[in-house]
């Protein structure tokens, strides 16, 4: 079943692009306030696929470990930097903590992935490892934003109660534990939901991808799989790591909330 995938010509390209000038005219006609928003993500989208797609081209050629783990770095740091501004986060030094847990997450999760499960040759090809750690990577920024929202949120909405739990003799973790298993909830249901529904609902990028691609269906089934497990695995360490550095930066010495967080 070896099949090549059909190219997508410029003209076809420009067709596509002239829909989404459509929606913008949609957009613009209802006052909905999104034309800017969605003509700047498009122009991103464009500028930022087209250079990776020459990037990668180069990077797949070359196939050096160093030069990975140069754009494995690179990844981890823009997704830590999306973290914070995504959830609003005016933390002091919480960048390197948070860089951490997505750098060291993304790192075993793929390593793991790749080295056990595929046994690519080398463990770390590019064609492998750099696909599979944007996977782990953009679901766990996702996570990471959603449950650091939703803490802090929690705890602006709810001191009182923080207070209460601290003043009656509960510990700091007490204080906030409600709060911090909501948020990984909530930061994890979607990843389960998407599980929930692959395969009769919709088919994931991937799969489609390799089917396309002229992939036995079975085999993109087997990645499929493995990719979601490992996928579930990388949202819930990342939620559950990126809100222990956040809980204990919330208190001061003497275990009370720092106002100037929440104002």
């Amino acid at each position: 079943m070896e099949k090549s995938i059909l190219d997508i010509s410029v003209s076809s390209l420009l067709i596509l692009y002239a829909i989404a000038g459509f929606v913008l005219l949609v957009y613009h006609y209802l006052k909905l306030n999104l034309f800017r928003d969605l003509l700047t993500a498009l122009l991103r989208m464009t500028l930022q696929l087209t250079v990776a797609g020459f990037i990668l081209v180069y990077i797949f050629n070359i196939n050096s470990f160093w030069l990975i783990l140069i754009v494995f770095i690179f990844m981890a740091s823009f997704a830590g930097h999306t973290i914070l501004k995504k959830s609003k986060l005016a933390i002091p030094g919480f960048f390197p903590k948070i860089f951490i847990t997505v750098f060291l997450n993304g790192a075993v999760i793929t390593s793991f992935f790749l080295y056990v499960i595929v046994q690519p040759d080398p463990w770390y090809d590019a064609r492998y490892f750099i696909p599979i750690a944007g996977m782990a990577l953009g679901n766990s920024m996702n996570a990471c934003a959603l449950a650091l929202d939703r803490f802090f949120d929690s705890i602006k909405n709810n001191p009182k109660y923080v207070e209460t739990i601290l003043v009656l003799g509960g510990t700091k973790f007490e204080s906030v534990k409600s709060f911090f298993s909501n948020s990984i909830r909530s930061a994890c249901l979607p990843i389960i939901t998407n599980m929930s529904g692959v395969g009769l609902v919709f088919l994931p990028g991937m799969m489609t991808g390799q089917i396309l691609s002229g992939t036995d269906p079975v085999v993109a089934v087997k990645y499929q799989i493995a990719i979601m497990i490992i996928i579930t695995a990388s949202v819930t360490f990342a939620s559950l790591f990126s809100l222990f550095f956040a809980y204990k930066s919330v208190f001061d010495s003497k275990d009370r909330l720092k106002g100037e967080l929440f104002e």
